[in-house]
């Protein structure tokens, strides 16, 4: 197939792969929570130790990436398909809490190692000035991804049935995205990484954003209907969720022509605005804004932490591993602190979450006020 042709086909199936391997399979992880929990006997606390163990194979997953996506990019997206499909065929057969978990875990791996591949994948097949558009549109992916799982959630009659869909077609993908990079050419040599000083900003920020977004990925669903929302409109509200990460594709280039700090700030800003919405009673149109706003904050951000990786080093794939390790270890942490607030109450929680999604949106700029000093 023609180069431009591949290149378009690639962008669309990595759009696609992204969509199965965060918002069918790893952010699903806080969709399924209460009916595992109705169903296989987990607790609140659990469900946050089974999401920061999601987070801790996510970073092993992208740490192996860091090593290796420069140099065998193809290689690393199909170990990322391969692990995606075991762990979300292994939720779809589950029969206990602990193969929930085991599978939960071993699944959210394969978004970990994705992203760094797929990045890697795109810049070589999507030259110039257009790399920074497919970049956002495939990173998007997520938000086509918690729509699906959402429609799914609602229209199976067993909440496993999902997951064995989301397996499926993680697979089928994940062969598209292989067969369209076939022949984009390899680096002889991989770059060694230059970390330095320039990557401190944007780990501590991605840190303090996979803190405060984790009560939502992951206790977000119980809240609404711990609130008093019926189970289809709490599924519903995740769909919105998915809608607002899905416009991430307009607004993340549109964001970026600012730069990506203040890009990154813009979005960060929204996303505490929307944590903090969702301790609202879920009264009204306020949990589907909250949704919405959180899932294009959310997903704006993390295009934009791309964009910074290409900013502060020669080697993007290897920064990009790093700083969304950043963001997955704040997940970790995130995930069973807000189980353990919660019992002090959904604002006491969800509060803090926001608080520290905050501080993520304000930690950039004030070091850019004291830059010039520095020179």
């Amino acid at each position: 197939m023609k180069r431009s042709f591949r290149s378009v086909v690639l962008v669309a199936a990595g759009t696609a792969l992204v969509a199965c391997t965060y918002g069918l399979v790893r952010y699903a992880v806080g969709l399924s929570a209460p009916d595992a929990q109705r169903d296989l006997g987990l607790s609140t606390a659990a469900v946050g130790l089974v999401a920061g163990g999601t987070s801790v194979a996510y970073c092993l997953a992208a740490a192996l990436a860091f090593l290796h996506a420069e140099r065998r990019p193809r290689t690393v997206v199909a170990g990322a398909g391969a692990v995606a499909v075991l762990g979300a065929a292994g939720v779809g057969t589950a029969g206990s809490a602990a193969v929930f978990a085991a599978a939960a875990v071993l699944g959210s791996a394969g978004a970990g190692a994705a992203s760094p591949g797929l990045v890697v994948l795109v810049r070589r097949a999507v030259a110039g000035p257009a790399e920074p558009r497919a970049q956002a549109v495939v990173n998007a992916g997520t938000g086509p991804g918690l729509v699906v799982a959402g429609l799914l959630a609602m229209l199976v009659e067993r909440w496993q049935v999902a997951w064995t869909a989301a397996a499926a077609g993680t697979a089928v993908v994940t062969v598209v995205v292989l067969v369209a990079a076939r022949g984009g050419g390899a680096a002889a040599r991989a770059p060694r990484a230059d970390a330095g000083r320039r990557w401190v900003l944007p780990v501590l920020a991605a840190g303090l954003l996979g803190a405060g977004s984790a009560a939502v990925w992951t206790h977000g669903r119980t809240v609404l209907q711990d609130g008093g929302l019926g189970e289809r409109p709490a599924l519903w509200v995740w769909v919105c969720l998915g809608v607002g990460a899905t416009g991430a594709a307009v607004a993340g280039p549109l964001l970026l022509r600012a730069g990506p700090v203040p890009a990154w700030s813009a979005s960060a800003a929204l996303t505490a605005v929307a944590v903090l919405a969702w301790a609202l009673p879920p009264r009204g149109a306020v949990p589907v804004l909250a949704a919405l706003v959180f899932g294009l904050g959310f997903t704006t951000a993390t295009t934009a932490l791309i964009a910074w990786a290409g900013q502060v080093s020669r080697t993007p794939a290897a920064a990009v591993s790093v700083f969304f390790v950043a963001l997955l270890l704040g997940q970790a942490a995130g995930a069973p602190a807000t189980a353990a607030l919660l019992d002090a109450g959904t604002p006491v929680a969800l509060g803090a979450a926001a608080a520290a999604t905050a501080a993520a949106a304000v930690l950039p700029l004030s070091g850019r006020r004291r830059a010039p000093r520095a020179r």
